[in-house]
């Protein structure tokens, strides 16, 4: 199965491995029969999900439904199930099995995860296998330590993988833009699953999606409506990214439900369908339980948008103060000597920099780095904490630091190439 031939629309399975509620074996089956059913032919799973409850049901539903393997399936490393005596609702999940997620991103236990959840699907392939919740955002102070085990051993086990066959492509699924720029610094990914970050409401990722088309990284955007204010009318409990929403949201969300009224269309369907839109995006998979849902959002997906209802929208953003402000760079971590380009930048624009501000001496795109103080042939460039690189030559405060003037010391050693069998 080729990148290019994903289906558009995808089942997320996180709700049927009992997200926040006991969903029971009759009802998950159900979901996933009535998807099978309605043509859906994308499942993404982990072992995360239930502790491997969801892995479980799916591989039911498939070994009935579809014997011959032809669904794609997406599944997780990143995380072991170790037994557990705890019981009750462990990481968002309500009655699950007994098992706690331990984070190991390491060449034996991607290996390991990998394994056990050919054994709960029941499939010998697994179609895309994912990095999971790799990132500042989930591990915090521990960030570095699991980077650097991913990619000194975890990536080359899921190169192994796919060199051998076992999987027919390798990304990671998170829901933070900064970690799929970073890693994207250091090697090859062929999708990455990304969460909650291009929707009507977060368009954070819209850099990193124009990079993605530029590398041909494939993108699946996972929450389309943003853990649910997205995907009904705005009465009633509410939330955005797993918590209650902000005023600010719930009034950004209230100006895209009323720019959708003027069109007389349901804002859950531009929410579902606006992912779609961008060329880097090939599949959107909500998360699905009880056949309901399966309904509805067949539903939103062929409702017949109208094109101007997209400028619109975009309008509705532009006049809210959600926009991000003015700042064209940002600082990763304290200890970096580079910045990180928000905004694009022109030459003689200003630019804060070392306690001050000095004009930009070239065009800086965004993602690109940006040196934050003199730094010379040798210095190791520094972001996220961490050293990527080498200069190759000086570079004065401001100045855009990028691949004609450093080395990535991870590409060398972490990139497929240098991963070929005797390389």
């Amino acid at each position: 199965m080729t990148v290019a031939s994903y289906p558009t629309l995808g089942m997320g399975t996180a709700p049927i491995g009992n997200l926040y509620r006991v969903v029971e074996d009759g009802e998950a089956q159900a979901t996933l029969n009535a998807a099978w059913d309605a043509g859906i032919r994308y499942y993404d799973t982990a072992p995360h999900y239930g502790f491997g409850w969801a892995e479980r049901r799916l591989g039911m539903m498939l070994a009935a439904r579809d014997p011959d393997g032809t669904a794609i399936v997406s599944t997780k490393v990143g995380r072991l199930l170790v037994p557990t005596d705890a019981r009750g609702e462990r990481h968002g999940f309500v009655d699950a099995d007994p098992y706690a997620p331990v984070f190991d991103y390491r060449y034996d236990a991607v290996l390991r995860s990998f394994e056990g959840s050919r054994a709960r699907l029941g499939r010998d392939r697994i179609d895309l296998l994912l990095a999971h919740d790799i990132g500042r955002l989930t591990h915090g102070d521990d960030h570095g330590r699991h980077l650097r085990a991913f990619l000194d051993s975890g990536y080359r086990a899921m190169h192994d993988l796919r060199d051998a066959g076992a999987i027919g492509a390798i990304g990671i699924g998170v829901n933070e833009v900064a970690i799929c720029d970073e890693l994207l610094d250091h090697v090859e990914l062929d999708m990455i699953l990304l969460a909650g970050r291009y929707t009507l409401l977060d368009r954070s990722a819209e850099r990193l999606l124009a990079r993605c088309a530029d590398l041909g990284v494939r993108i699946i955007v996972g929450g389309p409506y943003n853990s649910g204010i997205l995907a009904r009318d705005l009465s009633g409990p509410l939330h955005f990214d797993y918590a209650a929403p902000s005023e600010a949201i719930l009034g950004k969300a209230q100006r895209l439900a009323q720019t959708c009224a003027e069109f007389e269309v349901p804002l859950p369907a531009a929410a579902l369908q606006f992912p779609l839109r961008h060329p880097a995006v090939v599949s959107v998979i909500p998360g699905l339980v009880g056949p309901d849902q399966v309904a509805d959002t067949m539903t939103r997906l062929s409702v017949r948008l109208p094109d101007p209802l997209w400028p619109a929208l975009d309008a509705s953003l532009k006049d809210s103060s959600m926009l991000q402000d003015d700042a064209r760079l940002i600082l990763l971590h304290p200890d970096d000597n580079v910045l990180i380009c928000v905004r694009p930048i022109e030459a003689g624009d200003i630019l804060p920099a070392s306690g001050g501000t000095i004009p930009a001496r070239e065009g800086i795109a965004i993602g690109h780095k940006v040196a934050r103080n003199a730094l010379h042939a040798g210095d190791k460039v520094i972001k996220y904490g961490a050293p990527i690189g080498s200069m190759t030559a000086d570079v004065a405060t401001g100045d855009w630091v990028h691949m004609h003037n450093m080395k990535s010391d991870y590409i060398s050693s972490h990139t497929r190439t240098a991963l070929e069998p005797g390389a």
